[in-house]
């Protein structure tokens, strides 16, 4: 964070399992996403500050938003507001806190062609990460969101393909735990490519190698259907998945809020 620069609008990111809030800070001469370069670090503008992480509440977890906002000292009364959620609860309860609100979804202005006929059931989270990629002056792309959920979404000659969407790594490790009489779960972690000696450490194993391994034949799948599209990933699995010729951002959804909110000047031609 900036100290220098104030808070100038608040942006939220409300998944399945967790919310996000993060201040962005700046004017549109500061929020310019760069075109990337995928030989190296990509080299994108970066006024936002983390404020709350906080458990997904239901609709009566009003109480959980004002209490995570008040402990960081923000003035976030008069602040304008932008959300993505792909949790309707969620988006009720923030509308009943701001009734301002910028609530992302297919019918604002994208920039970019949608090709689903049924653009309405599309995650916002979806358009987020594929306007924070036009925002960058890609035209074709590929981003992988490794969540709860981990979607891969195609962006190609400034047209939305539409996608994939798998359960998420760490769910699927959870799941198998819940569901499988004589396994626990086991967290989901980087562990080394080996035979495990015992039960806990061959799920751990499986779980993580056989995650990114198929994450990895997916993205292989598609470059080869699409074509050489750059990655992108984010999400809070992401990290564990970027190679150095791909590009990983925790921040890209939220940047795309911001892009689709109109909080932010159009790249340069």
């Amino acid at each position: 964070m900036n100290s220098a620069l104030p808070i100038t609008a608040l942006i939220i990111d409300a998944g399945n399992t967790k919310v996000r809030i993060v201040g962005w800070q700046g004017g549109d001469q500061d929020l310019r996403l760069h075109r990337p370069d995928a030989k190296a670090q990509w080299p994108v503008a970066s006024p936002l500050v983390d404020l709350a992480v906080l458990p997904t509440p239901d609709k009566n977890g009003a109480r959980s938003f004002v209490d995570a906002l008040a402990r960081t000292g923000v003035p976030f009364g008069d602040l304008p507001v932008v959300l993505t959620s792909v949790v309707p609860a969620v988006a009720d309860l923030v509308r009943s806190l701001w009734p301002h609100v910028s609530v992302i979804d297919h019918s604002g202005d994208l920039p970019f062609r949608v090709l689903s006929a049924r653009p309405q059931d599309i995650g916002p989270d979806r358009l987020c990460n594929v306007a924070a990629a036009t925002a960058c002056g890609l035209s074709s792309a590929l981003i992988v969101d490794a969540g709860t959920a981990t979607t891969f979404d195609v962006l190609a000659d400034g047209e939305f393909q539409g996608g994939l969407i798998a359960p998420g790594m760490a769910l699927a490790a959870q799941c198998l735990g819940e569901f499988a009489a004589r396994l626990e779960s086991i967290p989901f972690a980087k562990c080394p490519l080996e035979p495990g000696l015992d039960t806990a450490a061959a799920m751990q194993a499986g779980a993580f190698h056989a995650g990114v391994g198929g994450v990895q034949a997916v993205i292989q799948g598609l470059q080869e259907l699409m074509g050489p599209l750059p990655v992108v990933f984010t999400g809070g699995l992401g990290g564990l998945l970027a190679w150095p010729e791909a590009y990983f951002d925790p921040y890209w959804t939220l940047r795309g809020a911001v892009v689709i909110s109109g909080a932010i000047a159009p790249p340069v031609a």
